[in-house]
């Protein structure tokens, strides 16, 4: 049975709408759970890492007090006059608040120590037997004797650095403290370096702390130490907590619990009831950490998604850097609800207003369907030509609806929008990369040398329009500007090719940072180039723009030609190819593009990103082809700014992407670099290649690489 027009429309539209509202809901809510996921872990990693940085601050003070101290000159370190030193040491108690004491052992046993008895917060630190006035204590054993006891010297000083009258005079305890027998001590001595103890809990202070020792530079007999509270790491931990309710513990080695936001939380009596322990992190009372470093010790990944008590938690593990001090361990927790919950309230909201739009949409189309009907037939038969790429629309009709002709007008625009796309092809440039040839012996070395060959844009149509005289005073100007910057930077003009510079870099004289070189002077002769051009555009004459090549790589490098004119140069297949890619640069709308050879021989402090990976006609092995954009300091001469930064950060992951197939997440990346430098071509190219993959997958052996059948 057939239904009626109007019960028809109102049905499928309703049908659809409910069914297209589902779709676009799910979808954007499952999206923006996965980017609001995907920052929640960029938000936790990002505490962890805030974490090691400030574990890494506060150890290194510690390290630089006891440095300072261990260089000062010998004759200070006499315990006989400790006043001297007892003032030096409370001057880095002073500088540096975190460190709870400073002391000196020596090889008799005498002993001289500094506390400082208020923290960085401004509050005291209690111990027990000192006075509740005292801010800094002295202290001062004289030299061991056999065992016995001998006097410790106390001075107590309050706030203003006053003495506390009534323990004015030194107040006398026997004592067998024995530095030497002391493992910060020992272990100086025998490292004959700085040391960091294991973090442990300071018996005076009932807190955990480490402790930093290291040998006179002047005195290696006598030891220098740092007591540091880590008391600061349990306030750090705290405000970097993730989330609304997330928590940041940092461990170390041995799976003890370093630092935490409830320090009270991570100290134990240890079997003898005399000594307190630090809690292990299988014992924390807190069940998240103990379920994160769980799951991470039985998968060794970074990220994990764990549940506890039916709650669902994210999780990050950031090990030990190589080059800490500290040698700690950080994991960082947070609830997903933390940073979902708003995202739920507003999809309710949203399923909300989207089912009573629906429902008052089908009235009204059920109410319009009869009046609708013929045009909305007709749009339906031209939206049929342009779901099957058919851009030969040409019917055309008058409605009493503005609606249907504004969406008549629209398909028509579709259909021009389709029309263009179908006419687009992209540019297919080829060029064989000369990559081998029998190098010649005969007139010079072989030497690995780093090219740069320049090209000026259109110059043959350019020098169309100009005089002889024009050409030659505009080119000579250009090549003496651009021949300074190469120059600055160590380059060697080789010869000048027409309206292009050949250079190279290690040869004739040596350079061991041949590439880095190589690029500063691309970078300076590029913005000289556009200097110019400036110039040149404002006088009325034709710019240059210029295009730059770089490349890496052993050349034949000595005197060629005839015995009575002679040229020195280099030959070989890597001269061609560093010519080739400055030609690249005409395909892939770049400047200065650069061979892998030369990203990986030069510094990190130069920013890259890849451009394509090509391959020569008649050999198997690609060329990784880079965009040399600038420098990454801020202080260097060529910086490029943070935002360039983070897009060429972006554009590598989604290079990576594209490199794994993964064409659809490559895309979402290059749109938003899309929409933020609408006019990139090389995000337009990789781009179109996605897409042109997401429609044709390339075959299973696919490597990445653009086979060039031209040279």
């Amino acid at each position: 049975m057939k239904l009626p027009l109007r019960l028809t429309i109102a049905t499928a539209f309703g049908l659809f709408a409910a069914l297209t509202i589902s779709i676009i809901t799910e979808r954007n809510f499952f999206s923006s759970r996965e980017a609001i996921l995907k920052m929640a872990k960029s938000n936790i990693a990002a505490s962890a890492k805030f974490a090691e940085q400030g574990v890494d601050r506060l150890i290194s003070r510690a390290l630089l007090g006891a440095d300072t101290i261990a260089d000062l000159p010998g004759d200070i370190f006499d315990w006989r006059k400790p006043e001297s030193l007892l003032l030096t040491l409370a001057v880095s108690l002073r500088a540096s608040p975190e460190i709870y004491g400073v002391f000196v052992g020596f090889p008799d046993g005498a002993f001289v120590q500094a506390l400082n008895l208020i923290g960085p917060d401004g509050k005291r630190r209690v111990v027990a037997g000192i006075p509740a006035t005292a801010a800094t204590a002295w202290r001062v054993i004289g030299p061991a004797l056999e065992g016995r006891g001998r006097a410790a010297s106390w001075w107590y000083f309050d706030r203003s650095g006053k003495k506390i009258l009534d323990h004015s005079n030194k107040d006398q305890q026997l004592t067998t403290y024995d530095p030497r027998t002391r493992s910060w001590f020992k272990k100086s001595q025998e490292s004959r370096k700085p040391t960091v103890s294991k973090a442990y809990v300071f018996a005076s202070l009932k807190q955990p702390g480490v402790t930093i020792s290291q040998p006179l530079n002047h005195r290696p007999d006598i030891s220098v130490g740092v007591d540091l509270s880590l008391r600061d790491l349990a306030r750090l931990t705290a405000q970097l907590s993730p989330g609304k309710d997330g928590v940041v513990a940092i461990l170390d080695h041995e799976g003890d619990v370093v630092a935490y936001p409830a320090p009270e939380k991570i100290i134990k009596r240890g079997l003898n009831t005399d000594t307190i322990e630090l809690v292990a992190a299988s014992e924390i009372e807190d069940p998240r950490v103990r379920a994160a470093l769980l799951g991470f010790q039985s998968t060794h990944h970074t990220h994990r998604s764990f549940r506890v008590n039916d709650e669902e938690f994210i999780a990050f593990f950031r090990p030990a850097a190589e080059d800490s001090s500290a040698n700690w361990d950080i994991v960082s927790v947070a609830a997903v609800s933390d940073f979902t919950g708003e995202l739920m309230a507003t999809l309710q909201r949203s399923l909300l207003i989207a089912a009573a739009v629906l429902i008052f949409a089908i009235i009204g189309v059920a109410v319009m369907a009869g009046w609708v009907s013929q045009p909305v037939i007709r749009l339906r038969r031209m939206s049929e030509q342009i779901t099957k790429l058919d851009s030969s629309l040409n019917e055309e009709f008058d409605s009493p609806f503005e609606e249907i002709n504004q969406l008549q007008i629209s398909m028509y625009q579709m259909k021009n929008a389709l029309e263009t796309f179908l006419q687009f092809v992209p540019r297919d440039v080829v060029r064989e990369l000369m990559q081998s040839g029998q190098a010649a012996t005969i007139g010079g070395t072989k030497q690995e040398v780093t090219l740069l060959f320049t090209d000026i844009e259109d110059f043959t149509t350019m020098t169309e329009r100009m005089t002889p005289e024009e050409i030659m005073s505009q080119t000579s100007d250009y090549f003496e500007k651009l021949s300074f910057g190469i120059q600055a930077n160590r380059g060697t003009i080789d010869k000048f090719i027409g309206d292009a510079i050949m250079a190279m870099w290690n040869a004739p004289s040596l350079d061991a940072q041949h590439a880095d070189n190589a690029c500063r002077g691309a970078l300076a002769a590029c913005r000289i180039s556009e200097d110019l051009n400036a110039g040149f555009a404002a006088k009325g004459q034709s710019v240059m723009r210029t295009r730059f090549g770089l490349h890496t790589g052993d050349v034949l490098v000595g005197n060629v030609g005839a015995r009575d004119r002679m040229q020195y140069t280099c030959l070989g297949s890597n001269v061609n190819l560093a010519a080739r890619i400055e030609g690249l640069n005409k395909f892939y709308g770049t400047q200065i593009l650069a061979s892998d050879a030369v990203r990986r021989r030069a510094s990190t402090v130069f920013l890259f990103r890849r451009v394509d990976i090509v391959e020569a006609k008649g050999t198997s092995v690609p060329v990784t082809i880079y965009e040399l954009m600038g420098e990454r300091g801020e202080d260097a001469a060529f910086y490029v700014g943070p935002e360039t930064i983070r897009q060429a950060t972006k554009y590598e992951q989604a290079f990576d992407f594209y490199l794994h197939r993964d064409f659809g997440d490559a895309l979402e990346i290059l749109k938003e670099l899309d929409t933020e430098q609408p006019d990139d071509p090389v995000v337009a190219l990789l781009s179109r290649k996605c897409k042109q993959f997401l429609l044709k997958p390339p075959p299973p052996n696919w490597n990445g690489a653009t086979a060039l059948d031209e040279k």
